[in-house]
């Protein structure tokens, strides 16, 4: 809990609002993810989609050459059958013609040209990505002028306050001054210098009564004429010179050979306040802004309209040329503040050359042509390189034919030289159009790889990593729908909160034993349960204009069914439960033929007169001996389990590793658990039959704390499946065995 501060407070009754940790929430169990080819859309990376219309407008329609891709079957499966979210990654081999992949289209560092700026990327991988052409145009928003404000500083006699002195002690200590009027004009603690023609002194006042002024420390000489001045200002001659200087302006004074710079506290009227004595007094002379020297970080301009934080700006006064970057502007006083001291001295004052501050931007333009999709041109102008800018290009360039990105890895060149040089439309190179036939396990690794950025996918499907069939709808072999599904059940056990359903091979004519299947199941495993593999085909509506029934892979399909029947819970086996878009299977297996299949963990889908279509098996593709993780409800429950644990207790990193943390995460896990087991997630008469949550000291001993540890064990008894219902009838001709025992 925590304490609150009184120090400072007076007695009363105060409010103090203490957030504790809320109970934890669930996670999502049924967000999908597809991995396969497309017509079009991102390459290789995961879009979250809420509709089969939305992967249409994406990802383009179905693809039936050089053979039949079913990934858009299996998006629209899934919606079809209740799921409402899925992620879908594209994989393929064309790549999109690039900056980075013609040198001469490169978008290098102006001032390092084996540097690269930007990068150009059309939007859609192919060749007709060439047709494209870059431009980079030299811009600038804004030139300001420094300002050189100058003034003539007035003689002694027009100084206020002013004194004249009449007569001095004979200590030393005091002059007496012509009125006392006069003397009012000081206060104690003034730095003041007393002057005539041939002698002065500086001095601090230290009191003053009536037309006495006392001083700190005994003068240097005798007054009894000349003037009492204040050391920390100046009058010029005219208010309107005064206007031209700010406070926090430094100023360099001079008057013959006195000199001396000061920074301007205040000014009223035609009188100049310095933060500090001047040491030296100037009954004439002049005022003028002092000289911009090596180090400086401000910049006093006429007009700063057009610069902004973030601005790359030139320094130059047609002598010395710099770069800089701004990094305030103040608009009151017009001072523009510098990432970096400058590195030249520029001079101010009378005569001196114009100091120009000049923003540099640049602008992008593109030209789109057939045979590329879309053609059109763009332009983006006076863009900037520095995020802090209102036109910096990330959010400044919107375009429809190309991305525009920093390099990767970025330039090394520092702000403000790392602006991309000017260049002449330039037509981008290395387009290459996607070949579906070409495709390799390596595509769909890389596209299951894409999924690692996504913490949310509960799912996972590659529905085009089957074998050849007899009609050639597919280029893979066997070993390459190993190779498929085997990294996906990788990907599933090394991310830990996902889980595999995988697609079966289509059946080869007059397999009768079904070999293809259990061949398949041969060359996939997961010991701890991570995936499902299902059998046989379904078939569905043909979306094509032909009409008819097509055979799919049923991946997409089951996975809507999952969705569908979290519902209920995740502890809910997905068996028994119709494919309700399904018209037809691809072989109807009977009783006796699934048996040896439900053995090896295939799950079989079965049709059932006047049931429809149903998913008749439950099982994981753990080892027959790996009881623990046979059954997909139990696989899936935990992960369910162990994934929201995680996220709802993340506040408690880095809290103090002590009893109260120990028992607020117990009752919070208990609590969770506890729903679990009341809604029949977890086997037991009570709580304490089905769950355990262990936090103590044997768990943690002092050793184990002292490296920052803290372990929570956490036993659960899920609920498996009733997969085998048995009713024993047992045949009784006495009736013996039914009649109650009276006991002796």
């Amino acid at each position: 809990m925590a304490s609150f501060p009184t120090v400072n407070k007076a007695p009363g009754v105060y409010i103090q609002e203490i957030t504790l940790p809320g109970p934890i929430a669930g996670v999502s169990t049924s967000i999908a993810a597809f991995v396969g080819p497309a017509q079009m859309g991102p390459l290789l990376e995961p879009t979250l989609l809420t509709s089969a219309k939305q992967f249409a407008e994406i990802f383009g329609d179905y693809i039936e050459t050089p053979y039949r891709v079913y990934a858009a079957h299996a998006v629209k499966g899934f919606f079809d059958e209740g799921g409402t979210e899925c992620y879908f990654v594209r994989v393929g081999n064309g790549l999109a013609a690039s900056s980075n992949l013609r040198d001469q289209a490169n978008l290098v560092v102006a001032a390092n040209p084996q540097q690269t700026a930007l990068v150009v990327t059309a939007q859609q991988e192919g060749a007709a990505g060439d047709n494209i052409t870059v431009e980079v145009d030299s811009a600038s928003i804004a030139s300001a002028t420094a300002e050189n404000p100058t003034a003539t500083a007035d003689t002694l006699a027009n100084q206020k306050p002013v004194a004249t002195p009449a007569s001095t002690s004979a200590d030393k200590r005091s002059i007496t001054a012509t009125s006392a009027s006069d003397a009012a004009g000081f206060a104690s603690g003034d730095l003041v210098n007393i002057s005539n023609n041939a002698t002065s002194d500086n001095a601090t006042v230290a009191s003053v009564a009536g037309a006495v002024i006392t001083f700190v420390a005994p003068l240097a000489n005798s007054y009894a004429n000349g003037s009492i001045i204040k050391r920390d200002r100046i009058t010029v001659t005219k208010a309107s010179d005064a206007a031209g200087f700010y406070p926090g302006d430094l100023v360099t004074l001079t008057s013959g050979a006195s000199t001396e710079n000061a920074t301007v506290a205040s000014i009223s009227g035609a009188t100049i306040v310095f933060q500090a004595p001047l040491a030296n007094t100037y009954p004439g002379g002049s005022i003028a802004l002092a000289n911009l020297s090596p180090g400086t970080l401000t910049i006093r301009v006429g007009d700063p309209t057009g610069l902004e934080p973030g601005s790359y700006v030139s320094i130059s006064d047609g002598t010395s040329t710099e770069y800089n970057v701004v990094r305030l502007i103040n608009t009151i006083s017009n001072v523009v503040t510098l990432t970096s001291g400058l590195a030249n001295l520029y001079t101010m004052g009378a005569g001196a050359h114009s100091v120009t501050v000049t923003s540099m931007e640049f602008t992008l333009k593109i030209v789109a042509k057939a045979p590329y999709p879309v053609a059109g041109s763009e332009t983006f102008p006076n863009l900037a390189m520095d995020p802090r800018h209102s036109r910096y290009f990330g959010n400044i360039v919107n375009s429809g034919f190309v991305d525009v990105a920093l390099a990767d890895p970025p330039s090394t060149t520092p702000p403000p030289l790392n602006l991309p040089a000017a260049m002449v439309a330039t037509a981008l190179g290395g387009g290459k159009d996607d070949k579906l036939s070409a495709l390799t396990t390596a595509n769909y690794h890389a596209g299951i790889d894409a999924l690692k950025q996504c913490g949310d996918v509960n799912l996972l499907c590659v529905p085009d990593c089957v074998t050849t069939s007899p009609s050639g709808q597919s280029h893979f072999q066997i070993a390459d729908t190993h190779d498929i599904q085997n990294y996906m059940i990788a990907h599933c056990e090394r991310m830990q909160d996902r889980f595999a359903i995988l697609d079966p091979s289509q059946m080869t004519p007059f397999d009768f034993t079904y070999n293809g299947i259990q061949t398949q199941r041969q060359g996939v495993s997961s010991d701890n349960g991570y995936g499902a593999l299902y059998f046989p085909w379904i078939q569905i509506s043909s979306p094509f204009p032909s009409g008819g029934q097509i055979l799919v892979p049923p991946s997409g399909h089951i996975a809507g069914v999952y969705a569908t029947n979290d519902n209920i819970g995740v502890h809910q086996a997905p068996a028994n439960e119709p494919i309700t878009t399904a018209l037809a299977l691809e072989v109807n297996l009977s009783d006796d033929a699934q048996g040896p299949l439900n053995s090896l963990g295939i799950n079989v889908i079965r049709s059932f007169p006047n049931e429809g279509i149903l998913i008749w098996g439950a099982r994981t593709l753990a080892p027959p001996d790996m009881l623990a993780w046979r059954f997909i409800n139990v696989r899936r429950l935990l992960l369910y389990i162990e994934k929201s644990i995680q996220v709802g207790t993340r506040f408690a990193v880095f809290q103090p590793n002590n009893l109260t943390l120990w028992q607020q995460l117990k009752r919070l896990v208990t609590d969770f658990l506890m729903t679990q087991w009341e809604i029949g997630a977890l086997f037991g008469d009570t709580a304490a039959q089905a769950f355990r949550v262990q936090v103590d000291e044997t768990l943690n001993p002092p050793s184990l704390r002292a490296q920052g540890v803290l372990v929570v064990q956490v036993t659960v008894v899920p609920t498996t499946p009733a997969e085998f219902i048995i009713f024993q009838v047992v045949q009784d001709i006495t009736g013996s065995s039914l009649q109650e025992s009276t006991g002796s």
